[in-house]
């Protein structure tokens, strides 16, 4: 195929995208390139996975996390109840989050395991996660989440470690 080809192509799908898609196709496209004009700056957006899945950051504050999750059709599986991968995402982003408020400027940190317990199914509303740092030692963060409903029901629990570390390293 020609480069025109391929150019037309991508421009016949990118017509057919919403507004939320066509940002999220801009970001994903100026993380690398730099010159992409009105991607977001990294960082902007908790990331293109986390808003496909209706993610939300509503805080992170001394290693303590709040995330959000609506729960909308497009994140059901088959049987209409909410996908457990998009909820095993946002406490992966909520432990991310909780690790992150606690490292100093030129750390990061990386997932090393996360293991989730499903308590109850859910076929709509919004979840909400919050995450605690139990134990931070001076390369492994260790975590806990707790997901739960509008009611306040309790609908996952989850423990993690997070790596830290200076990038390169």
């Amino acid at each position: 195929m020609t480069d025109d080809g391929a150019r037309a192509r991508l421009e016949a799908v990118v017509a057919a995208l919403e507004d939320a898609q066509c940002q999220r196709l801009l970001d994903w496209a100026g993380s690398m390139n730099a010159q992409v004009p009105r991607a977001r700056a990294p960082g902007s957006s908790i990331g293109p996975l986390a808003e496909l899945l209706h993610i939300s950051n509503q805080g992170a504050t001394d290693g303590h996390a709040l995330y959000k999750l609506d729960v909308l059709p497009d994140i059901l599986n088959p049987h209409g109840v909410l996908h457990g991968g998009a909820v095993y995402t946002m406490v992966d982003y909520s432990m991310g989050g909780a690790v992150m408020s606690m490292l100093p400027p030129g750390e990061i940190c990386a997932t090393i395991e996360i293991k989730i317990s499903y308590l109850a199914g859910v076929r709509g509303g919004v979840l909400t996660c919050e995450t605690d740092i139990i134990k931070r030692g001076r390369r492994v963060a260790f975590l806990e989440s707790r997901v739960t409903d509008d009611a306040g029901k309790l609908v996952a629990t989850a423990t993690g470690s997070f790596a830290v570390f200076r990038p390169g390293e």
